[in-house]
């Protein structure tokens, strides 16, 4: 009994070391020799990497891509205006460099959990049809626009609902197309996930598939295929200010436009895009837009808050989640949605609402009030 101990534990420890080496191996790969690094308030390690060195250019289709540095065709004013500082003064890298926030050993254990409960796409039959029964350990609370689009613009509000460390609430504009077993999926937005950021802070995120979240894709950096162009903005970063219940209300506009490649814009600058050529479904564009809200949680315990934390009974606009100014880009114009291809849904109506009203911009804007405390077993 003795010996057969021992070689257990001998081969636990090898085990262990050798889990180790391979999270190292994947370390080296995905985070490149910095030019210059930075230290954040928050923990976290920003990096200043060459241009072409950045891990996007390990994945096989994109050996010998070219970097687009900015959009060739999208609207010059959609680049007008000042945005907010989201870092530091300091923290800007040289040029021919993008800031990349650097993946951790935590980073790596965290998202080997959440690629096992995973993300979701709201899945939905065609508007007036019976919705279809949500995926064990999601809900949404969203809008939906069925229609042939290039992608879309909106602003949401940004909260810290408060998650346990099983948990996450992400508050998402999709894009998609493509037959749901192989659905091309690019997502944006901002997420409560301690899991997978070892923190409970709200950060900004992305993620990105090309078979409905199975084996393809990752969130932000954490695998080969997102182009940072930016040498200011890190997917990934914390994102500190914070809406307020019955306060002021902090904004941010995102956006995922097509324009030869699918480009990600936050406020209005350009942080990187994702090459045409990762897609299967996408080269003639998508046929969804969603928006809204989206939870994950165990089956076990009660779920998490979404937005705010509060349902859009009043449609507040201070006191609950909301996406507003939402437009979709027809490749030369950003529009309005169709009202007849618009609708707005919740998988989990008990604990979070979805509830779509016109808003007051010219041209029939429509505004998404969304969001729920919770405490449904989903």
């Amino acid at each position: 009994m003795f010996g057969l101990s021992n070689a257990f534990e001998e081969w636990q420890a090898i085990s262990e070391e050798e889990e180790d080496l391979e999270m190292e191996r994947q370390l080296s790969v995905i985070n490149k020799p910095p030019i210059m690094s930075f230290n954040t308030e928050f923990g976290d390690i920003l990096d200043c990497i060459d241009i072409y060195e950045q891990h996007a250019f390990d994945h096989p289709l994109l050996k010998d891509h070219v970097v687009q540095t900015s959009p060739k065709s999208l609207l010059k004013s959609m680049t007008e205006g000042e945005s907010p500082r989201l870092l530091p003064e300091n923290i800007k890298c040289p040029p021919g460099s993008v800031l990349i926030k650097r993946t951790t050993k935590e980073d790596l254990i965290m998202a080997n959990r959440f690629r096992g409960s995973g993300l979701s796409y709201p899945t939905t039959p065609h508007p007036h049809q019976v919705p279809i029964e949500p995926k064990k350990g999601y809900a949404f609370a969203t809008a939906r626009y069925y229609s042939h689009n290039f992608g879309a613009r909106t602003v949401m509000n940004v909260w810290r609902p408060n998650v346990a460390s099983d948990q996450a609430s992400l508050s998402s504009l999709w894009v998609a197309n493509g037959p749901i077993d192989k659905l091309n999926v690019l997502q944006a937005g901002w997420v409560v996930e301690p899991r997978l950021f070892s923190s409970n802070y709200t950060r900004l995120y992305t993620h990105w598939t090309v078979d409905n979240y199975r084996t393809t894709g990752c969130v932000n950096y954490l695998c080969p295929g997102f182009v940072q162009v930016h040498r200011e903005i890190s997917l990934g970063i914390v994102l500190n200010q914070i809406s307020v219940y019955n306060g002021a209300q902090v904004d941010m506009e995102i956006a995922i436009l097509r324009d030869g490649e699918w480009w990600l814009k936050l406020y209005n600058q350009f942080i990187g895009y994702w090459p045409q050529k990762l897609f299967y479904y996408m080269y003639g564009g998508a046929n969804n837009v969603m928006w809204g809200g989206h939870v994950i949680s165990p089956s076990s315990k009660p779920s998490p808050p979404m937005g705010s934390g509060h349902l859009p009974s009043d449609y507040a606009d201070n006191k609950t989640a909301y996406f507003k100014q939402t437009q979709i880009w027809d490749n030369v114009h950003l529009v309005y949605p169709r009202p007849d291809r618009l609708e707005s849904f919740s998988t989990v109506p008990a604990c979070y609402g979805a509830v779509a009203i016109n808003g007051i911009a010219p041209g029939g804007s429509t505004n998404l009030f969304f969001g729920g405390p919770g405490q449904c077993k989903i």
